[in-house]
């Protein structure tokens, strides 16, 4: 599994490597997976997918950016699963959207022809409060990240969702997870530092796993095989069971609670 996209996923601003949402779906996986996924992160903070965006001239011989580096970071791998995040700083820098649109369908024909992986693209990241006036974005590179609007975003948000069905990908609306949820950032305000906390890592995993669990049939072998050895619920058995002591709360001498099932 690679991700590829920006600071969120690289997991900027959880508290330790293995909050950050790439790793917390990793580990949501592994549950359903008889071996575990290996974790490629090609994710890099403040990175942007378009050499139109304006901070491209502070990156010049500094940095690669999205559409230079995907395919020593994502095709060169081989995966059997690609996610990508991209728009957010490419919004947020001024991008024009039509070159935003170019670049990331380039990205995904040439992944399509050369790899057989699935690929899952994630919407841009909800900007609390005041976030569309930040000028750092908290990064160390000090530039400006203002250049953005709410009707920007949702316009970039319709370019993602259109390219996904028009390629045959999977989408996660990450968007919609932390709407309404400003606890879920570092800084509810959207004054300080805009990236998501543990808990808004947490969610965004979450969503882009209900994609995967419910596009993915193959997650279901493990849980599906092991109810085929277990038989029905083994743990409600019994007169410890947890149903037998609520009965015998109310009945100590039932019947029922020593066979329970």
């Amino acid at each position: 599994m690679v991700t590829f996209g920006e600071s969120h996923t690289v997991g900027v601003a959880a508290t330790q490597q293995d909050k950050g949402w790439p790793y917390v779906l990793k580990g949501l996986i592994d549950q359903f997976q008889d071996m575990p996924v290996t974790l490629v992160n090609r994710g890099i903070g403040a990175d942007v997918i378009s050499t139109q965006s304006p901070i491209c001239a502070s990156y010049q011989n500094r940095r690669p950016i999205g559409i230079e580096r995907y395919r020593k970071h994502v095709i060169d791998l081989q995966p059997d699963l690609i996610l990508i995040s991209y728009g957010y700083n490419d919004l947020r820098s001024g991008t024009p959207l039509p070159a935003f649109q170019d670049d990331l369908q380039s990205i995904l024909t040439d992944v399509q022809q050369e790899t057989n992986s699935l690929i899952l693209l994630l919407n841009t990241y909800f900007i609390p409060g005041k976030g569309f006036r930040n000028q750092t974005g908290g990064t160390i590179t000090g530039e400006v990240w203002n250049l953005g609007t709410l009707e920007i975003q949702h316009s970039y948000n319709q370019t993602i969702k259109e390219l996904a069905q028009k390629n045959d990908c999977l989408f996660a609306d990450v968007y919609e997870t932390q709407k309404n949820a400003n606890w879920t950032f570092c800084s509810p305000s959207g004054e300080g530092d805009i990236h998501a906390n543990d808990l808004g890592h947490q969610l965004i995993a979450n969503k882009v796993f209900e994609v995967l669990a419910t596009q993915c049939s193959c997650l279901s072998i493990k849980p599906l095989r092991e109810r085929e050895k277990t038989g029905k619920s083994p743990w409600r058995n019994g007169p410890k069971s947890l149903e037998a002591n609520l009965i015998r709360d109310f009945y100590p001498d039932s019947p029922y609670i020593d066979q329970y099932k």
